[in-house]
């Protein structure tokens, strides 16, 4: 039988050693493990020929691997376990100590380290949790992972619904005063749900009032164990405005009232998402004892990769140290330059094009038992007359810049801890040339007498010229000339104009004018 991941604090520890930054002393000890077998030329006989770069040292693709992974990555990728690193299952050296460091700073019972993402974490925490036949009670705004796993466990699911915030504002998140209302429901007729899954840091920037939520989940079934899944905000925990509505602060609030409160929580941070971890980096905590330990590790033991990154869990473990010591300093300013994001938007007449969807402080009805994330920010963008998905790609094509939500006409930025002021003057800059560049381009589109020359390429012929009319028909033969492959290009053309010239039946008509260019031409596109 797999030995349970012991991340329980010794005894004799205070309360006030449990608080973010108060213990650890600046200790890694996973990573300071891992550096130090990276040091040692070692030569395996088991597995990872890259490892060192040994497969590599002649090869003519050398150089490649180098630049995109250095030496030192290549030299800490290994395929040690035992006693020689530590055992991935049955941890006893620095993988231990380091989940139980990660515990303490968290204020969970456990820690355990993934190198396979917080898909998997769900799915070991659901193992762990349910039991085939058992009731499930789950957010309907959970990720893939959830469901997935869920289909496959043998359990009785029922799911809650989702709301939209507004219809003002895109973003959906879980009906919690009718999953709550269904809860109650069960355990009045006698059958209570087992378990309930929440998802409460959203991808779009909603916040669960998880103290509120878990506080009557027990004072209706004590026993309920509930999975929260909080990928977006694990470094929600190090900031005193945002701890209070994290699951493992409510959990403590609860036993701090119940000592013996028989609820167990089990809670899956994306580390990478908003922390220094390597992309699939995740931590599951608990906060439950004995039994459901063992399950957990039972159910690690089932569903996780024999073959971990140590590298990546070596990441959790610096992750944890950096949040302990920098993250309330690196949090404050992520909110200050998304206020700042926000401002700018709605001050600044070169930004005018622009419009916040869900300001901050935007959800603020208690009975919703939902609040924003003031670290994400969505824009609407569609006063540019692009789309939202030609948005994105101008901005990483020709600004360097990535989001990766879009909704309808929206776009979300995340000012997470790796989000700057240099960063966000970037934006900021781009947003205005984009707004010059594409608002004159959109009003060239716009039904009436046009001042501009509208030319599709291939094959550089002027759709219209000054003084012509641009028409439904004429907008209907752009858009199908953009989607036959065409560009199409606008020219401003200010004290130039020909007489107004009507659109026949047949084919456009063009009048040729010959003026120098005023301003060179932009690629334009319609919604």
């Amino acid at each position: 039988m797999t030995e349970p991941t012991s991340s329980t604090p010794a005894s004799g520890e205070d309360a006030f050693s449990l608080l973010p930054g108060r213990h650890g002393a600046g200790r890694t000890p996973l990573a300071d493990a891992v550096l130090a077998a990276a040091r040692r030329d070692i030569a395996s006989f088991h597995a990872l020929p890259l490892s060192h770069g040994r497969s590599i040292r002649d090869s003519r693709i050398r150089e490649s691997y180098e630049s995109l992974f250095g030496a030192a990555q290549l030299a800490a990728d290994v395929s040690y376990s035992g006693t020689m690193l530590d055992s991935f299952f049955r941890p006893r050296g620095p993988l231990r100590e380091a989940q139980r460091l990660a515990a303490r700073s968290f204020g969970a019972d456990a820690t355990y380290f993934l190198s396979t993402g917080t898909s998997t974490a769900n799915r070991v925490a659901l193992t762990a949790l349910t039991r085939p036949g058992g009731r499930v009670l789950a957010d309907r705004s959970c990720h893939q992972s959830v469901h997935f796993a869920l289909g496959g466990l043998g359990t009785d699911v029922t799911y809650a619904p989702m709301q939209r915030c507004c219809a003002d504002c895109p973003r959906a998140f879980g009906d919690l005063p009718r999953l709550l209302e269904t809860f109650r429901a069960a355990v009045a007729e006698g059958r209570p749900y087992d378990t309930v899954v929440l998802s409460a840091v959203s991808y779009d920037g909603v916040r669960y009032d998880l103290p509120t939520v878990l506080a009557e989940l027990a004072a209706a079934h004590p026993g309920v164990s509930v999975l929260v899944d909080e990928a977006w905000g694990a470094v929600h925990r190090f900031h005193p405005r945002l701890r209070p509505l994290t699951a493992l602060h409510a959990v403590e609030t609860l036993r701090r009232a119940a000592p013996a409160l028989p609820l167990t929580v089990a809670v899956t941070h994306s580390a990478h998402k908003s922390m220094s971890a390597l992309r699939q980096g995740s931590y599951l905590h608990l906060a439950g004892e004995g039994e459901a330990q063992e399950r957990t590790a039972q159910a690690l033991f089932q569903h996780h990769t024999t073959s971990p990154s140590w590298p990546v869990l070596a990441s959790l473990d610096l992750a944890r140290l950096q949040a302990e010591t920098e993250g309330e300093q690196l949090l404050e300013r992520s909110l200050n330059l998304a206020r700042t994001l926000r401002t700018e938007l709605g001050t600044d007449p070169r930004l005018s094009a622009y419009r916040t969807l869900g300001a901050e402080g935007h959800l603020t009805d208690p009975a919703l038992l939902v609040s924003d994330d003031p670290t994400r920010v969505l824009v609407d963008i569609g006063a540019l007359g692009i789309t939202a998905a030609d948005f994105r790609r101008i901005l990483f094509d020709e600004y360097a810049l990535y989001v990766a939500r879009e909704s309808g006409d929206a776009v979300l930025f995340h000012l997470h801890i790796g989000v700057d002021e240099a960063t966000v003057l970037r934006l900021l800059d781009a947003l205005r040339t984009i707004q010059r560049t594409y608002r004159t381009a959109s009003a060239a589109l716009t039904p009436g007498t046009s001042d501009h020359f509208i030319i599709a390429y291939p094959p550089g012929i002027p759709i219209t010229v000054p003084g012509e009319r641009v028409c439904d028909r004429t907008l209907g033969e752009i858009d199908a000339l953009r989607s036959d492959g065409c560009e199409i290009y606008t020219l401003h053309q200010p004290g130039v104009s020909t007489a107004a010239v009507p659109v026949p039946s047949g084919p456009p008509v063009s009048t040729a004018v010959s003026a120098a260019p005023a301003v060179p031409a932009v690629p334009a596109g319609r919604k």
